[in-house]
């Protein structure tokens, strides 16, 4: 636990306590990919372990159905759910298309089959949206978190979705006041205490906490949402997620007060997923006399390449301006010669347009390569690379040599933006990893490669 280490300052917030959580966990080296932390349900060291032990509780044999967020660090608990042959139910993503939806491999599917059910591709592949009118009964919820303290308050990512989430399934009937919810966490993310009065009523809060060494159940437990409040829901909120414009539609309906608060004051982000939008929408050309007509329809032709509506080059534009006042000239009852000679003008314009050498863009140079051993022969790059993908491992490059057992993968300095990468990380993450064949054989062998003057490699969005 963090709660001491350091004084909570004198304004408490919950977004303050998620980023000292956050910074703990990278300080500390706790968390494995995706990496950073910071704005995420966190990847815990341990997570496996607090995994099974959650199998071990009554409360998850005794389940039948079970509801899990779709976050990294409950990967686990989903494959031990479809493992022990239980109904899965996940939340679809920013509920975009629906609440969630029934995760429903083959019945005769492998282990391997059941982890890869359990991943986000898996989610995807093997998913059926669920409907609201659906008789569902939910016998167990497992929630993320980046903090909760002993006395049962949950803090999550702070995007409302989990929220959100309960009070649908509250409205449909699938949960109630006695539907246990647990949480799987890190030691370090367990509070003893948090302020009460940054809980509100529609706050979800927890009645299991599992660490990967201790099972915490809460003594006391506190009130669940009753259905979904919609006087803190803004008008953008609501347009955003259809699903509750759905829901409202069906209270309103029923006579109740379903009044939207009036500033929009979400603590998400306003534009998520929608940065820079605006960018490549068309632009809107003004009113030109009907004499620019022929000369815009040459012009056009000048830049035939360009997607439609993009913005023109600098070099293009200097172009177009100096065809344009060129053709200004012409007398506005127009002659074929003159005609022509503008199309010769914008013709020889676009032939030079178009011997304009392309020059190579260049690679980044690699900072340091690991060797993927064990590989069957029955295993292919693309196979790699989805397991890559899975556990959040995005190299720059990879040296394929599945036919002899091995690989190469390379990282730039590049490679993640966001965060420096480190060998121990990416080897720690790839932990456990059998592809084809191997799965019932040894695991892939990862080490960092010893360093070589000269490397073949190929670039993974081309394969």
């Amino acid at each position: 636990m963090i709660a001491n280490e350091e004084p909570l300052p004198d304004e408490v917030t919950k977004q303050g306590i998620r980023k000292k959580v956050w910074d703990y966990l990278e300080k500390h080296n706790l968390s494995l990919f995706p990496r950073p932390v910071h704005g995420r349900i966190p990847n815990f060291k341990g997570s496996q372990e607090a995994a099974q032990k959650l199998s071990e509780l009554n409360v998850f044999k005794h389940a039948s159905t079970v509801k899990i967020n779709p976050d990294k660090p409950q990967e686990a608990v989903r494959f031990l759910t479809l493992e022990a042959r239980k109904k899965l139910l996940v939340p679809i993503p920013s509920l975009r298309s629906g609440l969630f939806q029934h995760v429903e491999p083959p019945s005769d599917a492998s282990k391997q089959e059941l982890k890869v059910a359990a991943s986000r591709r898996g989610l995807e592949q093997w998913g059926k949206p669920v409907g609201l009118d659906a008789k569902v009964k939910v016998d167990l919820v497992v929630l993320g978190s980046v903090a909760v303290s002993k006395e049962g308050y949950r803090i999550g990512k702070g995007e409302g979705y989990a929220d959100l989430e309960f009070a649908m399934m509250m409205k449909m009937g699938a949960v109630s006041q006695e539907t246990i919810v647990v949480t799987t966490v890190h030691d370090c993310q367990v509070f003893d205490t948090l302020p009460a009065q940054l809980f509100k009523a529609h706050d979800v809060p927890v009645d299991i906490i599992i660490t990967p060494t201790q099972v915490i159940e809460i003594s006391e437990r506190l009130p669940k949402p009753t259905g979904i409040i919609w006087s803190i829901l803004s008008e953008r909120r609501l347009n955003d997620i259809p699903i509750l414009q759905i829901l409202r539609e069906a209270e309103l309906g029923e006579g109740k007060d379903c009044s939207l608060k009036e500033v929009d004051s979400d603590t998400e982000e306003h534009l998520r997923g929608g940065v820079g939008r605006n960018r490549f929408r068309k632009r809107i050309q003004p009113n030109r006399s009907a004499e620019d007509g022929c000369v815009e329809q040459n012009l056009s032709a000048m830049d035939g390449n360009n997607i439609q509506g993009a913005r023109p080059t600098r070099m293009f534009r200097r172009r177009r301006n100096s065809a344009r006042k060129q053709a200004s000239s012409v007398p506005k009852d127009g002659s074929v010669e003159e005609a022509n000679e503008i199309e010769n003008i914008v013709g020889e314009a676009n032939r030079k347009e178009k011997r304009r050498p392309i020059r190579p863009r260049q690679r980044p140079a690699i900072e340091f390569s690991l060797r993927v051993g064990n590989i069957a022969s029955d295993v292919r790059v693309r196979d790699l690379k989805a397991a890559l993908a899975e556990r959040g491992v995005k190299p720059t490059d990879i040296t394929w040599r599945g036919h002899r057992g091995f690989a190469f993968l390379h990282f730039t300095k590049t490679a993640t933006p966001s965060a420096p990468v480190a060998v121990d990380n990416i080897v720690a993450s790839l932990q456990d990893l059998k592809l084809g064949t191997n799965d019932g054989g040894e695991f892939l062998k990862i080490e960092p490669a010893k360093p070589i003057t000269r490397i073949e490699v190929t670039d993974i969005s081309s394969v």
